[in-house]
């Protein structure tokens, strides 16, 4: 079981230094999203306590599986962070934590922000992600793999390299399914699969849920750079959530279950 700073739980985000209006709901387009429930079994209530104290004794919660806490700083990305890390997890959780391609969320939030700091809807981080993916961030590893085609996390006046379509196309969601009840959200962190949340104006990237003592709780990785507690191979970064914001939370997010990659990376396990 996780070291829980009481400081971290249940944080009203834009009492926060760090905060920047980011998240501006969901907007119902028509668009036919699949439902989790439609997708995996269901777990009981009566299941929830034995499942994560399973979890917890193999030490195999996916907080193990951020390799790194996203920074969005001044920028209202929040949605693009938050559905960039998502993919992270599962590129860890597919292909081993080494084999981590880190990504740009600011090649998503061009697209489902009209501004710095406009925030966004997280419908268009799950289409976007799905449709366009998501360019590597510009670092000494990824300029190795992919040249100039590598984006920063943060300035969404950047320019895109030229071939930024084929190789995004390579990092986008595979299985990606809406979540709309408390039981699918709950059954998405026991399973390990990454939920992309939004609230009170703010997305964060939810990773399962846990007891302190009695009360369940939600932990969750931010996108603030050096903020909140330790979890995991994580020195800060973590938050949780509380059955207040777990309930409201659970009205409208989604989860991610297997994201692509390059072929030549697969390849490579």
């Amino acid at each position: 079981m996780p070291v829980i700073d009481p400081r971290f739980i249940d944080i009203d985000f834009p009492s926060q230094q760090q905060y920047v209006f980011g998240y501006t709901g969901e907007v119902d387009d028509g668009r036919m999203r699949t439902r989790y429930e439609d997708a995996v079994d269901i777990i009981p209530q009566s299941k929830w306590k034995d499942e994560i104290a399973r979890i917890e004794a193999e030490h195999s919660g996916i907080e193990n599986l951020v390799t790194r806490v996203y920074n969005q700083q001044n920028e209202g990305s929040c949605v693009a962070n938050a559905c960039s890390q998502a993919h992270e997890i599962n590129q860890a959780r597919q292909f081993g934590r080494d084999r981590v391609v880190h990504l740009s969320a600011i090649s998503l939030y061009q697209f489902i922000g009209s501004s710095p700091n406009s925030g966004a809807n997280i419908n268009d981080g799950l289409d976007e992600g799905t449709d366009k993916g998501i360019v590597p961030l510009d670092d000494e590893a990824n300029r190795k793999l992919f040249g100039a085609i590598v984006m920063p996390n943060i300035g969404f006046r950047t320019k895109r390299p030229q071939g930024w379509e084929q190789v995004a196309a390579q990092f986008s969601f595979d299985e990606r399914y809406i979540i709309k009840s408390k039981a699918e959200l709950i059954t998405a962190g026991i399973n390990g699969d990454p939920v992309v949340v939004g609230r009170a104006g703010h997305s964060i990237c939810y990773l399962r849920p846990t007891y302190s003592s009695s009360s369940l709780l939600y932990m969750y990785v931010n996108s603030w750079g050096n903020w909140g507690t330790a979890a995991g191979n994580l020195q800060y970064g973590i938050g949780y959530d509380s059955d207040r914001y777990i309930n409201s939370s659970a009205g409208y997010c989604f989860a991610i279950r297997s994201v692509k990659v390059p072929d030549h990376l697969a390849l490579a396990l």
